[in-house]
């Protein structure tokens, strides 16, 4: 497989890292390579949770890698791809937790947006930063931003194409915690290892409901979410959950 996105497993911790020198970014290579490796750790029992980083000390991600064309591929066609791998990502049946070392930009944002936890280097910036360029977010960041930081303030950023400091991130929910110089990956893992002791079905489930669309009606979201929880019910993590808080011990899941 290539070297574009590199893979390491810590105990039961996935860490992907795009390896793109000098500025990490975005190739046909990086999203084929991170497909497949999603592929391998969705299918791999003994993974519960997954962290996305990238190689060197300065950049997360400087978005799309538009310097040698759209290959043969259209222009629409180039960016439904992306769109399809960070899909992927946020409908991942596992957590995903962005280690954002440096500064996550264009598409490099979207893919952080696309996780389900963003944790950022302090003096790191993230930003849609597009228009600068004279274009829009094309994957999936006008999607997602609103959601995150609410519609005015997306359009805010996008409009000013703005890249934003850790403290303002943090502030306005862009991110979920700041990180010392040297030390978000190591915050990333001990989130993530704390997440792995959790019930993988209940994990599941979870991200199956919360990451429905928005357009489902509040009676299908309800009605989807009571058939994840019947099913629950009659799992063995269930039953171990019942039977450590009646001893008053540490459960331990199985995913079972």
């Amino acid at each position: 497989m290539s070297d574009a996105v590199l893979y390491e497993q810590k105990e039961r911790v996935a860490i992907l890292t795009i390896n793109k020198p000098k500025a990490n970014q975005l190739s046909h290579e990086v999203f084929e390579t991170m497909r497949k490796h999603l592929d391998m750790i969705e299918a791999d029992k003994t993974i519960m949770a997954v962290i996305i980083t990238g190689s060197g000390e300065k950049i997360f991600s400087a978005g799309a890698d538009l310097s040698s064309g759209f290959g043969d591929l259209s222009p629409v066609d180039f960016l439904k791809r992306g769109q399809d791998v960070w899909n992927k990502v946020e409908y991942f049946p596992k957590p995903v937790i962005a280690a954002l070392n440096g500064h996550a930009l264009g598409g490099g944002c979207e893919l952080a947006l696309a996780c389900h936890f963003r944790f950022m280097k302090k003096g790191a910036r993230i930003g849609l930063t597009e228009t600068n360029l004279g274009i829009m977010p094309g994957y999936g960041g006008s999607l997602r931003m609103p959601r995150v930081v609410g519609k005015s303030k997306a359009l805010e950023l996008m409009f000013l194409g703005k890249q934003v400091e850790a403290e303002e991130a943090l502030a306005i929910g862009l991110v979920d915690r700041i990180s010392e110089e040297g030390k978000v990956l190591d915050d990333a893992i001990t989130f993530a290892n704390e997440l792995a002791k959790r019930p993988p079905l209940s994990i599941k489930a979870i991200l199956k409901v919360v990451t429905m669309s928005p357009s489902i009606s509040p009676d299908m979201h309800l009605k989807i979410e009571r058939e994840e929880l019947g099913k629950l019910f009659t799992t063995k993590d269930m039953m171990e959950g019942m039977t450590a808080f009646a001893q008053k011990r540490e459960p331990q899941f199985k995913g079972e």
